[in-house]
């Protein structure tokens, strides 16, 4: 792997919300990597029943009119670590754990790993924070750092995030009907900043910051590994995510 800056800028993590940093993966393993995620796929596909409580269906995410041809189209494979060696040692990596281990000042665990696939026509993420939809059983001290597996552009639904939007730890209204989407009267769009970064690149980011990725409108996948950490101290406090 290629070495990290030795320094990472913890004042501006914790200022905006967010850091992204330089390639952590060589081109060798970008396509091992790459490799990887299409078996999980392929082995996730052939086996929808067996593994259902690890998948989740872009039919159940896209507009009617952009559901054609995508019935069978998984969008996430969540967790992972313990189908792929490969993506496990990823995830106990210092390459991968250094920045978040410099945030917290101490070593971490993990705490849940997921490939989001978002593969051509690929369905939105909405504006949420992850701790208010989805971590509010746990603790709120969790970085997340988001490899990209693929170039990821505007076009091919990068991360969009709100700097700054996490101070204070705002725990922000769902939009009416959901349990994900932040109600968008509370979202200034105005502020919203596209994060473009280059295979193997990485952003690390705070639970309560807004982050929210478009349609995949290209003909290329924008796949992407996420682990999300919490502080060694804590423990081992989600281990239940594995399926029975």
């Amino acid at each position: 792997m290629t070495n990290l800056p030795v320094l990472i800028d913890t004042d501006q993590y914790q200022r905006e919300g967010f850091l992204t940093l330089p390639s952590i993966l060589t081109a060798g393993q970008l396509v091992e990597l790459r490799q990887e995620s299409d078996r999980l796929l392929e082995l996730c596909s052939r086996q929808p029943e067996r593994y259902a409580r690890r998948i989740e269906w872009e039919i159940d995410h896209l507009a009617e009119e952009a559901r054609r041809g995508m019935e069978k189209t998984i969008r996430k494979l969540e967790p992972i670590s313990d189908l792929s060696p490969l993506f496990t040692g990823l995830a106990y990596s210092s390459q991968v754990t250094h920045p978040v281990e410099a945030v917290f000042g101490e070593p971490v665990e993990l705490f849940e790993d997921k490939l989001n696939l978002k593969l051509p026509g690929g369905s939105p993420y909405p504006w949420h924070q992850d701790w208010v939809c989805c971590w509010r059983a746990h603790t709120d001290a969790l970085i997340t750092c988001f490899i990209y597996l693929d170039d990821a552009d505007e076009i091919n639904g990068c991360l969009w995030v709100i700097p700054r939007s996490h101070q204070g730890k705002p725990m922000l209204p769902f939009k009416l009907g959901s349990r994900f989407e932040i109600d968008p009267a509370y979202v200034d769009k105005n502020k919203a900043l596209p994060v473009p970064l280059k295979a193997g690149e990485m952003i690390l980011f705070d639970p309560y910051l807004l982050h929210f990725s478009d349609l995949n409108r290209s003909r290329v996948p924008r796949r992407a590994i996420i682990y999300t950490y919490n502080p060694a101290s804590l423990g081992k406090i989600n281990e239940g995510r594995f399926p029975k």
